[in-house]
């Protein structure tokens, strides 16, 4: 497919393969203007057309590794050169949850460094990352030739910081745990133990969602996700956030016409 902005059709829209076809949250467009991101499905459970998607949830333990130092022997090793500005890898220390291979691929570096003139973090693109056992080992993190270190002092082992953050389309999936909204599935997703789908999740224009049974949506009323039922909106409010309105009156437990922009 082509690179930049993506002109879909419908046959892409209702398209699932088990082969990643392009980049984790690639965006494109019907000729009418509904919008699309490219994603992950998480989990094994079937998920229903007209859910909303949110990301996965993260794990605190990615946050704040240490920055490996260069005693340690590891492949490859960390030098002064992979610490200075224009190193296209970084070593970290792993916290207490494994990783695996390319886990953070297309995913985001986040590096604190607590000295110098940088206020950080500054944030890279992950091009990938190598597995490591929880508490013991070491990942390396690959950056994109086009995105290296720009760290305006050379990094601190010890002092200095990394987070490792995924993709949130890697694995979105249908939730009643508030999280970061992703998208509307436009098809039924049938994933296994065994299978992963990818796909497209719309995330702006028309669109048809389920009430919860909170009770009635009036028409034109702000729309939320549902932390009561999975895959559904409620009514927005001050706790909850804006992703778009409804076109007419849904009642509760009733699918309806939204028009969202979760972009």
């Amino acid at each position: 497919m082509e690179n930049g902005f993506r002109l879909l059709s419908e046959q892409d829209i209702n398209n699932l393969s088990t082969t990643k076809a392009v980049e984790y949250g690639a965006m494109g467009a019907t000729s009418d203007g509904r919008v699309y991101r490219y994603a992950g499905f998480g989990g094994t459970s079937t998920i229903a057309p007209g859910q909303l998607m949110i990301a996965a949830a993260y794990t605190a333990n990615y946050v704040g590794l240490a920055i490996t130092a260069t005693t340690v022997a590891n492949t490859p090793g960390q030098t002064t050169a992979s610490l200075t500005a224009g190193s296209n890898f970084l070593v970290l220390t792993n916290g207490s949850s494994a990783i695996t291979q390319d886990q953070f691929a297309e995913g985001y570096l986040a590096v604190n460094q607590s000295s110098g003139s940088n206020n950080g973090p500054i944030v890279y693109k992950i091009l990938g990352n190598t597995a490591a056992a929880a508490s013991t080992g070491y990942v390396t993190v690959y950056l994109n030739e086009a995105e290296p270190l720009r760290n305006a002092s050379v990094l601190t082992p010890g002092t200095d910081t990394a987070t490792l953050y995924p993709s949130p389309y890697s694995a979105v999936a249908a939730s009643a745990t508030a999280g970061q909204v992703v998208g509307v599935t436009p098809i039924q997703v049938v994933n296994t133990a065994s299978v992963t789908n990818y796909g497209w999740v719309q995330t702006a224009g028309t669109v048809w969602l389920t009430n919860d049974a909170g009770g009635t949506l009036t028409v034109g009323e702000g729309i939320a996700q549902s932390t009561t039922t999975a895959g559904d909106v409620v009514a927005v409010a001050a706790t909850t956030h804006d992703i778009g309105q409804t076109q007419r009156a849904i009642s509760a437990s009733t699918a309806g016409p939204c028009l969202i922009n979760i972009d």
